[in-house]
């Protein structure tokens, strides 16, 4: 389906010529834009204190022949691990599979936005929209496209744009195959996360209702037949994989896995809360940021009507605007972070401007009288996938990346990237081709921003922490740190040698080539839920030699460090069986403390 140029009645004229050359300009553009981007923030994906190589343990294990749920716990579906162990498998264990996969989930993530956005907001809209995916993609914390905390994250994404382009495509052309290729991404995506397996039923299910409730005789009987080859595929896919899996893993093994009651009650959900906390404050909160960017919307849709009528106040429009662009741009060159600061006016009504779009459209779809475009089931498709997306994070809808505190919300980029094209360039830029154009300078700001962003947080991370099995940069305050925690594992251990990182630090072990001991591949509160599991714990580390700790709070969960106010049995093992021999602190407030310890009975 080729993108749908604008035709609505009053809209801007767009000459054939122009089109063309947007068509074959846009794309390159976002090309060099992401090589660019990857060019500038190479290696400093991900952060080495947190769950970065969660799934790098999981996906050698699964390469190595063991199975998840079965053979040891993992939170997440097995569709993303299992591409990373596939690509672990063929090129060996190490940081370079992982970029490799994590560029090509990418670039995959930000073709297919583009391709949607062709037919939501013409090229221009697409190309913008791409580039915020671009923007997520090299993020530089512990949450981006190309090395995301759980590989299924990004996955997922990929599986959402593609059910929302399958859709549009189905729309366009009415040929099965793409509704087909609609229920292998809705199957697919059970595979991954539930947030994203709610979002990829509920989206498509609600388009095929609408559908069917529009249709009538024959064609009602065609939209049956559709809803079932979608609904026959998707469910299929999950049924044969976690069919399989339950021979090897108990049904309530594949549950306590994916949804870790433990885990939940030792503080994970406080995480959850503090982004979600379904409270009247936080919903009061939420439909304020809908009416301050409602007030900015209407703004830039009256100036834009004003430049159009001509006359003074066209000229002040315009001199206003330019002087608003000179004064965004320079701050944005003297002090970036203050532009990080304030990202969040942009973002916060997305969760709740995503869902009024989605009860809108809906409700317009309901009336056989009213057009059902292809851009309008586009958008229906997007914005029930935002909104089931968005609701995790609902109260905390922040999707620019930042290092310091990575937050869920940047997975959902692309898809409030499209959303935001579609609004300011379809919806109000209907209303004239100023409005139009304030929209795109608009959402050009917000890709520039997040760029500029994303370049000035790689260049902070100039310390190349390197082992045998690959590198990644961090900051010349933590680093060092953490280069010396590798420098001992290979003084101190052998290629093979258990070491235990506690209580997550996972991506040092495929860093430094050495073995997890554990079947759970972090320590983190809940992990180990009562006394009785520390001892089996203690047991099954009866050959490690070498033990390194972080001593930062988890506050986020509501917990001290590791074997103070949680595992404190395993702490006190520790200190009793094992002597600290370093402590390796970073540099600055707030760097990292590590503690080695080595066995007593070791010389």
């Amino acid at each position: 389906m080729s993108a749908q140029p604008i035709t609505r009645a009053g809209a801007r004229q767009i000459s054939f010529a122009a089109l063309r050359r947007a068509e074959l300009l846009a794309p390159a553009a976002v090309a060099v834009g992401f090589a660019v981007l990857v060019a500038l923030t190479w290696g400093a994906w991900g952060d080495l204190g947190h769950d970065t190589g969660y799934d790098w343990v999981a996906a050698q294990r699964l390469a190595d022949g063991e199975l998840p749920y079965a053979d040891f716990p993992y939170i997440y579906g097995p569709l993303g691990v299992g591409l990373l162990g596939g690509a672990f498998t063929v090129f060996g264990t190490g940081t370079t599979a992982v970029v490799a996969l994590g560029i090509v989930l990418a670039t995959a993530a930000v073709a297919i936005t583009y391709r949607l956005g062709l037919v939501l907001a013409g090229p221009v809209g697409a190309a913008l929209a791409a580039g915020s995916t671009v923007v997520a993609a090299v993020a530089t914390g512990n949450m981006g496209l190309i090395s995301p905390h759980a590989v299924g994250a990004t996955t997922a994404i990929v599986l959402v744009l593609a059910c929302v382009l399958a859709g549009a495509r189905y729309a366009a052309s009415g040929k099965r195959a793409w509704l087909a290729l609609a229920g292998v991404t809705t199957g697919l995506g059970m595979l991954t996360r539930p947030e994203f397996a709610v979002a990829l039923v509920l989206a498509p299910a609600l388009w095929l209702m609408l559908r069917w409730l529009r249709a009538e005789g024959a064609d009602r009987r065609r939209a049956v037949r559709a809803g079932a080859t979608w609904a026959g595929v998707a469910v299929a896919i999950p049924l044969v994989v976690y069919g399989l899996l339950a021979t090897q893993a108990s049904p309530s093994a594949l549950l306590e896995n994916m949804f870790p009651s433990a885990q939940l009650a030792a503080g994970s959900d406080q995480i959850l809360k503090a982004s979600a906390p379904m409270t009247p404050a936080s919903f009061a909160r939420l439909a304020a940021d809908l009416a301050l960017y409602a007030v900015l919307a209407g703004a830039m849709l009256g100036a834009g009507l004003l430049v159009a009528r001509g006359g003074k106040l066209r000229a002040l429009v315009i001199a206003g605007a330019i002087l608003g662009g000179v004064a965004f741009v320079g701050a944005l060159l003297v002090n970036p972070e203050a532009i990080r600061s304030r990202l969040e006016y942009a973002y916060a009504w997305v969760p709740a401007g995503a869902a009024l779009a989605a009860l809108a459209l809906t409700w317009r779809a309901r009336s056989r009288t009213v057009e059902f475009s292809v851009r309008d089931q586009a958008a229906l498709l997007l914005s029930v996938a935002l909104t089931v997306i968005a609701a995790k994070t609902y109260a905390a809808f922040a999707p620019h990346p930042n290092p310091r505190f990575s937050q869920f919300a940047v997975y959902a980029l692309p898809l409030a990237a499209l959303f935001m094209a579609w609004l300011h360039l379809e919806v109000l830029g209907s209303r004239g081709v100023a409005v139009r154009r304030l929209g795109i300078a608009w959402l050009s700001a917000l890709v520039a921003a997040g760029a500029v962003l994303v370049v000035n947080d790689a260049r902070a991370e100039t310390f190349t922490v390197s082992g045998p099995g690959g590198s990644i940069t961090a900051t010349p305050s933590d680093g060092p740190a953490y280069q010396a925690v590798l420098d001992a594992i290979a003084e101190r251990t052998r290629p093979g040698d258990p070491v235990l990182l506690a209580p997550q630090m996972s991506a040092l072990y495929t860093l430094a080539d050495r073995e997890d001991p554990l079947p759970a591949i972090s320590l983190l509160p809940g992990m180990v839920p009562d006394e009785a599991a520390e001892e089996r714990v203690i047991a099954q580390l009866r050959d490690v030699n070498l033990v390194v700790t972080d001593r930062r709070r988890l506050t986020e969960y509501g917990q001290g460090a590791f074997g103070v106010t949680y595992n404190r049995r395993l702490g006190a093992w520790l200190r009793s069986d094992f002597r600290r021999v370093a402590t390796l602190r970073g540099a600055g407030d707030g760097a990292v403390t590590l503690d080695l310890w080595q066995r007593r009975a070791t010389p």
